[in-house]
């Protein structure tokens, strides 16, 4: 493990990035990375903005993570905000590029719509993703209490179904596709967001695939 001052990066995680670098013939990698770096800085800025403080970020094999200094914890309501952060850069990134290039440009809207898919991929109801630190926020202030693990862990196999059996029906009906399924184990197999044991809360941890996660 790799680290430099805040930032932590896995062995792991490199050779994830040169096997992705070395059979990456169309130039998608450099662009997926800066989308994936922009998803982070969208939540280091509305995290510091709101008075928290990032401790850790964490690259590996399965995505970034975030972790958030004790010192400086942010209530339910100012952690739902810091996790819209990420994929509200990436959407806004995703519109102002289409606008400024006119839909025009092969690099242009490679870049937009990876941006688009890392945005809205991370705002599934997962527990991995930030759409799970949503959720988890909003049960929360809703009053959920105890109840708020069990109900996101379920939201999230149930969504990890859905994904399996929609990867199925597309191979009954001829077309194979490896990412619905990928998703699906990941989603099962992974640790969930925001494992962090007390006093170091939370972690947002997210798999900004790539188109990947993803985060």
């Amino acid at each position: 493990m790799l680290r430099w001052r805040r930032l932590e990066v896995s062995g792991g995680f490199l050779l994830l990035a040169a096997a992705l670098y070395y059979l990456d013939s169309a130039g998608v990698v450099p662009w997926a990375l800066l989308a994936c770096a922009l998803h982070e800085l969208g939540h280091t800025l509305a995290i510091r903005l709101l008075g928290g403080q990032v401790s850790l970020l964490r690259l590996t094999c399965v995505g970034a993570e975030l972790r958030l200094s004790a010192r400086c914890p942010l209530t339910p309501g100012r952690e739902l905000l810091a996790a819209l952060a990420g994929p509200a850069a990436n959407l806004l990134t995703a519109g102002l590029t289409v606008r400024l290039s006119g839909g025009r440009g092969e690099s242009a809207c490679l870049f937009a719509g990876l941006n688009l898919a890392l945005g809205l991929f991370n705002l599934l109801p997962a527990a991995q993703l930030d759409g799970g630190r949503i959720l988890k926020d909003l049960l929360l202030l809703l009053g959920a209490g105890p109840r708020t693990e069990g109900v996101l862990q379920g939201i999230s196999l149930a969504l990890a179904a859905l994904l399996s059996a929609a990867g199925c029906l597309l191979l009954l009906r001829g077309a194979v596709n490896v990412t619905l399924p990928i998703t699906a184990l990941w989603l099962l197999f992974s640790s969930p967001a925001g494992t962090v044991p007390p006093p170091a809360r939370p972690a947002f941890r997210k798999k900004t695939v790539r188109p990947f996660s993803g985060t």
